[in-house]
């Protein structure tokens, strides 16, 4: 097993060097490499505030819809419907150019749009997780005497965690690669700087680079989900 898992990181360490080798642009300027280094940090600001924000939404949204009410829940089927079945892009441009046209930055509507689109999902992964647990539970918690919200709390959240979390680490790694779409509203994330990039070198090693950096990342962020997946089922 251990012999396993050398061998992998070790295949993965010689795609990764052969792959940097042939994409990296050799010819660029220290400001240049300096903005690399800087539209990947937007990226990464891109991925963390979207997902904050869809993870804190989409918690209000599962647990107002597991209340049963049906005008609320009504509303959150339809807001989830029309998320989920419209293209992120069109988000994007109805929020930067439409809702937020006034703002200077567009950073900030790129990360509420990515946040909501991500609720939507992440609400539905909450909802999975929490009818995974058998509903004896919840009704036995109230017949100990439990509020609902106490019962959810102590006695059905822990239990559904175990699914909810390494659901939230994948939409997290989608949301990372989502965010290569904010360059078609001026941003300069990963993706559009590796284009412009590629404009100006008239060489295709630019956009290659970038995708070899999308690789790396996701790999690491898929390592980080599979050992929170291991953690949490250690004890089962």
């Amino acid at each position: 097993m251990l012999k396993e898992k050398i061998f992998k990181f070790l295949f993965f360490i010689a795609i990764v060097v052969v792959a940097v080798y042939y994409t990296f642009p050799r010819d660029l300027s220290d400001a240049q490499q300096m903005a690399y280094f800087t539209s990947y940090l937007t990226t990464i600001k891109l991925t963390t505030g979207g997902i904050i924000i869809g993870i804190v939404l989409g918690f209000i949204l599962a647990f107002t819809r597991s209340l049963n009410i049906k005008p609320l829940n009504f509303i959150i089927d339809e807001y989830v419907d029309i998320i989920r079945g419209t293209p992120i892009l069109i988000q994007l441009m109805v929020f930067v150019f439409v809702i937020f046209a006034t703002w200077q930055n567009s950073l900030y509507a790129a990360i509420i749009t990515l946040g909501l689109n991500s609720s939507a999902y992440v609400a539905e992964i909450i909802r999975s997780g929490i009818n995974s647990v058998d509903k004896g539970q919840m009704e036995a918690s109230r017949a100990m005497g439990l509020t609902y919200f106490q019962a959810m709390k102590e006695v059905v959240f822990p239990q559904a965690i175990k699914n909810i979390l390494p659901a939230l680490a994948n939409e997290f790694i989608s949301l990372f690669k989502e965010t290569s779409v904010v360059g078609m509203v001026g941003i300069f994330d990963l993706t559009m700087f590796s284009k412009s990039l590629q404009a100006t070198t008239f060489s295709a090693q630019p956009i290659l680079f970038a995708a070899v950096i999308y690789y790396v990342s996701v790999k690491f962020f898929t390592y980080l989900a599979k050992k929170l997946e291991k953690r949490l089922n250690r004890n089962d």
